[in-house]
């Protein structure tokens, strides 16, 4: 499972994320359905090096036998201009959005694809398109009931964006859980209406926790104090622990562009300076 955070404000943007994913396997002995839990998969990327294009992957965590993130270094090259293509050519310095990267992350998956129903993939997709000087996040969903691309946080609006499990940011930035729809109805709301009042109940409740003016070191802060919330909350609660792992957290600025605030590696940095700046 997945936990991933997008927090937009007026100069750039947060992209956060835990590292867990989760491996399905065959059914064994007395009926029993198991599964593997992995704390090293990689949910952020740089769509293009130096340029504040940045994307996290939630939902299906390979696709072919290769990772999303290997996925995600193919078409990196591709956008670059370093494995020419002509389905999917290298962005032009001048001209790109953030939009149309979002389309072509969209287009790219949708090609490498072979998705059964109920098995998706979704990307969070923002930054600043080449003439633009506030950021913008898009999200994409590949699925077999229907592709779908969408502008989540307009340029220069302050706005968070979660995907995953969430339940526990859920409950401090919108005021209430994930359920509180059905226990509205156990409490008496009429049949099919409990979502509708929840919703209801969390405009009233929810906090406006991103602003226009926030400087990039608390939006940073507030990104990685959301995903170890949601990781906490996972852990004391009964079950596996669906998310998990190192954070990650990435920040994107229209001058400075794509940089690491914290990673992991499987590697030592340090003893490969060069492999260090990469993905």
């Amino acid at each position: 499972m997945t936990v991933v955070v997008g927090i937009q404000t007026t100069d750039g943007l947060v992209l956060a994320s835990d590292s867990a994913t989760t491996q399905q396997l065959a059914l064994v002995g007395g009926g029993y359905a198991t599964s593997s839990i992995w704390n090293s998969a990689n949910k952020i990327f740089n769509l293009r090096k130096s340029w504040p294009i940045g994307a996290m992957t939630f939902g299906r965590a390979a696709i072919g036998g290769l990772s999303i993130a290997t996925h995600a270094k193919d078409l990196r090259l591709r956008l670059s201009g370093a494995m020419p293509d002509t389905a999917f050519p290298a962005l032009d310095d001048d001209t790109y959005s953030v939009e149309k990267v979002a389309q072509t992350v969209l287009d790219y998956y949708r090609n490498q694809s072979n998705l059964d129903p109920g098995d998706d993939l979704g990307f969070i997709v923002g930054g600043f398109s080449a003439t633009e000087r506030r950021p913008e996040m898009w999200q994409v969903n590949v699925s077999e009931s229907g592709d779908t691309i969408e502008c989540v946080v307009a340029p220069g609006d302050p706005g968070i964006v979660t995907q995953g499990m969430t339940d526990a940011i859920t409950r401090l930035v919108d005021g209430a859980g994930l359920g509180l729809g059905a226990a509205l109805e156990k409490m008496g709301v009429p049949a099919g209406s409990g979502d509708a009042a929840a919703e209801q109940l969390r405009d009233q409740l929810r906090m406006a926790w991103a602003w226009p003016g926030m400087p990039l070191g608390e939006t940073i802060d507030m990104a990685r104090f959301l995903v170890e919330t949601q990781i906490n909350f996972v852990r004391f609660m009964p079950g596996d622990a669906m998310v998990g792992g190192p954070v990650e957290v990435a920040a994107l600025t229209k001058h400075e562009g794509f940089k690491w605030v914290q990673r992991k590696h499987y590697y030592n940095a340090k003893l490969n300076p060069e492999e260090g700046e990469g993905l």
